[in-house]
Parts: structure tokens; C-alpha cells; sequence
């Protein structure tokens, strides 16, 4: 009986040993099983964290995107083609001519100093765009330089300025010496040899116009008595000493090519400081 008894509890505590040993086993993994599952949720919870936040941007984002891509479109509309040079380099020429800047230089390139593809983000369409460099040398008052600028950047074409360079004009007292690059933008390339007519037309009339302005000016030159030459030298070199006889003598070599009587240069000016 007691054998009974001991068995009987023995295998009822082997019972309770084995179920409590698979329940802790149990519980174990369980536990491990939780706390990886409440690291996966921070994980997720976080990562939500951060696209609500990149939601909450893209809306600026778009924003900021939409304006680039009108700012580009409007820019690639503003580039003419290649076969429009003529007309841009013509419409520079006036307006230097419209804000009273007298053009001693205009040299455009006959090939682009650059190229670069773009895409048009409207029709998504590659557009070459080439680069055309144009030597310039004015001559004018900065303000008149300033209107100048102001008008440019209001154009219908899409132009740029670079290595501005301004000096007092020795000779003409109020007047500036103005030199610059201005860089012409063309897009979609038909052949080389267009846009070479092109500029090479535009450079035949640019010197022709400069030309018949020389010609023009040596004609009313020759008509001028050798007093008068030296009188408007004198005026326009704004002398106010003797001194000065050296620079007007320059000045009247340079702009006629005469070499003028420098006894009657002196006495004229004497006559000139005199009344001043």
C-alpha cells in the first residue's frame, strides 16, 4: 500500500515537473517572441515617423520641383534657334545704339565656345544648346551702360554678360570706356555652315556699318579747317594748361590721322585759356 502511495505521488510530482518545465520552456520563447515582435513595431512605428514626415513635405517639395520646371521652359523658350543669330546680334547692336553707346567693336564668334544637352521637361525632348561668344568695346556713360543692362535682361532672347571692364576715357571728359562679353544661346543645331553664313553675314554688316560711320566721319573731317580741328580737340580733350598740347596733338592724330600745325595748336589754346 505504501509502495502504492509513494509511486502514486511520485509520478503525480513528475507530472507537475514535466508540465512546469514545458511551461517555463513555453513562456521562454514566448517572452523572446514578444519583445522581437515589440522591436519589429518601434521599428515600423519609426519608419512611419519618417514617411509622415516626407509626406508632410512633398507637397513643398512638388511645390519647388513645378516652379523649376516652368523656370527651365520659360529659359529654353527665351533660346532662339541657331537660325535666328542674325536677329539676336541685331537686336544687340540697336539696343547699345537706342541707349546712346557709341559701338567701336562688335566681334561675333564664328563657332560655339560651348555646347550642352538639355531636355525639355515639357515635350521631354533633347535640345542642344550652343554657346556663341561676342566681343564688345563701347564707349558712353555708365548710366546710359546701366539702361542698357536693365533692357537686356527684359529681352525676348536669352542673353548673358560677363567680364565687364570700365575706364575713364582719357580724351572725352563724363564718357566711359566700356568692353564686355555677351554670350548668344542657341538651341537645336541645324548644320555648321548655317550658323557660319549666319554670323559671317551679320559681321559683313556689322563693319560695314562701322565703315560707312568712319567714312562718314573722315568726310566731315576733311572738310574742317585745321583750326577747327584743333579747337574741337581742344574742347573735347578738356584741356586747361599747356601742358595738355601733347594730348590734343594725340587726340587729333588718333581720330584723323592729320598731323597739325603744333605752333597754331599752341597759340589756340593760349587764346582759349586766356578767355577761360
Amino acid at each position: 500500500m505504501d509502495n502504492q502511495k509513494n509511486l502514486f505521488i511520485g509520478t503525480i510530482a513528475l507530472v507537475f515537473l514535466t508540465c512546469g518545465g514545458w511551461y517555463f520552456m513555453y513562456f521562454s520563447e514566448l517572452n523572446k517572441s514578444l519583445e522581437k515582435m515589440s522591436a519589429n513595431y518601434n521599428q515600423l512605428k519609426n519608419e512611419k515617423n519618417k514617411y509622415t514626415q516626407i509626406k508632410n513635405k512633398f507637397p513643398a517639395i512638388e511645390k519647388e520641383w513645378i516652379e523649376l520646371k516652368n523656370d527651365l521652359s520659360s529659359l529654353i523658350q527665351k533660346i532662339p534657334t541657331d537660325k535666328q543669330f542674325d536677329n539676336v546680334t541685331k537686336m544687340l547692336f540697336s539696343l547699345m545704339e537706342k541707349n546712346k553707346l557709341a559701338v567701336d567693336n562688335f566681334n561675333p564668334s564664328l563657332a560655339p565656345l560651348d555646347e550642352k544637352q538639355i531636355m525639355n521637361p515639357e515635350t521631354k525632348e533633347t535640345i542642344l544648346v550652343e554657346k556663341y561668344p561676342i566681343d564688345v568695346e563701347l564707349r558712353g556713360n555708365f548710366i546710359d551702360f546701366g539702361n542698357f543692362l536693365d533692357q537686356l535682361a527684359f529681352s525676348n532672347y536669352y542673353l548673358t554678360i560677363s567680364n565687364i571692364q570700365i575706364s575713364q576715357n582719357p580724351y572725352t571728359e563724363g564718357e566711359q570706356k566700356i568692353s564686355f562679353i555677351s554670350y548668344v544661346y542657341t538651341k537645336n543645331s541645324s548644320t555648321a555652315a548655317d550658323i557660319v553664313q549666319n554670323n559671317q553675314n551679320f559681321a559683313s554688316d556689322a563693319t560695314a556699318i562701322s565703315n560707312q560711320k568712319n567714312s562718314e566721319s573722315e568726310n566731315i573731317t576733311l572738310e574742317k579747317s585745321d583750326e577747327d580741328i584743333i579747337t574741337e580737340a581742344i574742347q573735347t580733350t578738356g584741356a586747361t594748361s599747356l601742358i595738355d598740347i601733347v594730348k590734343i596733338i594725340k587726340h587729333i592724330k588718333e581720330k584723323t590721322g592729320k598731323e597739325v600745325d603744333e605752333n597754331l595748336a599752341i597759340s589756340l589754346l593760349q587764346k582759349r585759356l586766356k578767355n577761360l
